[in-house]
């Protein structure tokens, strides 16, 4: 309930996390691309290494620490800055006074923002080739499938609830893709009812109540076997 309420959670050592709203997802969308990244990304020499420093000293890119901090300012309404201490390499994100994002609680921090805002993890694969060909299809999946951007669903919403788009900001992603995906369902149901009418089937039609799977991760169908692989990159090429 808290997620279709908007409401935060709490991470140890940091305090509220608050689920990202509309008026700011551009923002976050071009700071968060950090949070995408796993231990898998880096192999497993580092798997001992705490994710965050792999992504702060193992990419050693200055954008990212801005982004996190952008971040960290949207989730906790408060700002942040990095801290460090070069003699000892401690460091961290400084929030307030007796909070602050570390090596420590960052993975719990990730897992609560990519869980609030829908942000799924990427699968790494071992080898080469199949990570070119998950590639591959997840393109071709988004080349094929009905294109709909944040902005249509947002109008799509407005248009059902008589909702006025400065009601809409304040919607947490959460909660956009819960309403839109309602709409769909039950406009999916009124079609299927209207079909079995016509045609006078007797089909079972779903409940248009019936509960969603928002967490439904696109990338769990990309596997599959080393042996088919060869003929579904020479399909896909």
């Amino acid at each position: 309930m808290n997620l279709i309420f908007g409401r935060p959670d709490i991470v140890d050592g940091i305090g509220l996390i608050h689920p990202v709203t509309l008026v700011d997802y551009d923002e976050f969308q071009d700071a968060s691309s950090f949070i995408y990244y796993s231990k898998a990304h880096f192999g497993k020499e580092f798997a001992n290494y705490p994710l965050l420093d792999l992504i702060v000293y193992g990419l050693r890119d200055d954008k990212i620490i801005k982004d996190i901090e952008t971040v960290i300012k949207i989730v906790t309404k408060k700002n942040s800055s990095l801290y460090l201490d070069e003699e000892s390499g401690v460091y961290g994100f400084y929030i307030d006074e007796g909070s602050s994002l570390t090596n420590q609680n960052y993975e719990a921090f990730r897992s609560i923002v990519m869980r609030q805002n829908l942000m799924f993890e990427q699968k790494v694969y071992k080898d080469k080739r199949t990570q070119e060909w998950a590639q591959k299809v997840m393109a071709a999946k988004s080349k094929s499938g009905v294109r709909i951007e944040v902005e249509d669903m947002i109008t799509t919403v407005a248009t059902y609830s008589g909702k006025h788009y400065w009601d809409l900001e304040k919607y947490t992603i959460y909660q956009l893709q819960s309403e839109f995906k309602r709409i769909s369902k039950i406009k999916g149901y009124d079609s299927d009812v209207a079909i079995a009418c016509v045609n006078g089937d007797g089909s079972k039609i779903g409940h248009f109540a019936e509960y969603l799977d928002l967490f439904r991760n696109p990338y769990d169908d990309l596997f599959v076997s080393k042996d088919k692989l060869s003929n579904l990159n020479k399909a896909l090429s």
